[in-house]
């Protein structure tokens, strides 16, 4: 059997097709959406600025914003990463991304931090005594903060709240609680604190050992579930247009093909407008794009 993670079961959860293709076709996508992409260099530049804490050091809030900047120059590129809210650019996700990191290194108590114990701290543990149900995952940052007390820090640039109940269901957070359970004997108590950068939150919650064992069971179920199933449905919700697989979806390539045809219309309108109204002068590029592309040359038979 597999090892199992939380965006593994999340992902069978909002669509069985898209699992297919992720999980057992392994379809590579290059691109991927613009707010994941701005959520990862968040993370990288908060992960420095614990580093360098480690070291000994206490960086500015320039210093980590800079960080934050140089790894989105370093990656970012408009062909590997879309944007699906086309009432949003580029340089507004990226500002929203500078707000969380500076929001959260000038609200950021030192007090409050504890003794990092690991960043990206990777686990690997069993929901069964005889360990068939195997899930990993990654912790953003596990911190001591008195002795027998562990927290478990997860940085959120999400723009929504979640409720109290959403907080107390949340699977994730009770995979990492079990893991921190297991590789400390001794955690008398284990926090789970969510960070909501966008909104410079902190929200605590605790999980009981009820409900610890609810979680356990029921994603045990859910992966019974996943190794029993012959078929792979697709699964239309709002999630769909955010999907990687979009462009091959039976119920969905139709539509990803009609979006790009219209983005491209719009684009040599807006470029013809300008061409007309001699509004900046033409460039080369900029000319090209109107000059409709060659008809394709016949590909000689096979064989």
């Amino acid at each position: 059997m597999p090892v199992y993670s939380h965006s593994r079961l999340s992902s069978y959860e909002k669509c069985p097709l898209q699992y297919r293709f992720r999980y057992i076709d392994r379809i590579k996508r290059e691109t991927q959406g613009i707010e994941a992409f701005m959520g990862n260099r968040v993370h990288e530049a908060i992960e420095h600025l614990y580093r360098v804490l480690g070291e000994g050091r206490t960086p500015g809030t320039a210093e980590v914003v800079d960080v934050y900047h140089q790894k989105w120059e370093a990656n970012y590129s408009e062909e590997n990463v879309r944007i699906v809210r086309r009432e949003y650019c580029a340089a507004d996700y990226r500002a929203t991304g500078e707000g969380c990191v500076r929001r959260y290194c000038e609200r950021r108590q030192p007090s409050d931090d504890g003794e990092t114990l690991g960043l990206e701290d990777r686990f690997r543990l069993a929901l069964d005594p005889a360990g068939r149900y195997q899930i990993m995952g990654v912790i953003d940052r596990l911190a001591r903060a008195a002795a027998g007390i562990y927290e478990v820090h997860d940085y959120k640039t999400s723009a929504s709240l979640p409720s109290d109940e959403d907080l107390r269901r949340d699977r994730q957070l009770t995979f990492y609680q079990m893991s921190v359970s297991d590789r400390f004997p001794d955690a008398r108590e284990i926090r789970l604190v969510w960070h909501f950068l966008a909104h410079g939150k902190r929200l605590e919650s605790r999980r009981s050992e009820s409900e610890i064992a609810g979680h356990r069971k029921a994603a045990m179920r859910r992966i019974d579930a996943i190794e029993a199933a012959k078929d792979h449905p697709a699964r239309e919700s709002a999630l769909c247009r955010w999907c990687e697989y979009r462009d091959i979806c039976p119920v969905q390539k139709h539509l990803a093909a009609a979006e790009r045809d219209a983005e491209e219309r719009a684009r040599r309108e807006a470029a013809s407008r300008r061409l007309t109204a001699k509004e900046q002068p033409a460039v080369r590029a900029e000319q090209m794009s109107l000059v409709p592309p060659p008809a394709a040359r016949p590909r000689p038979p096979a064989g």
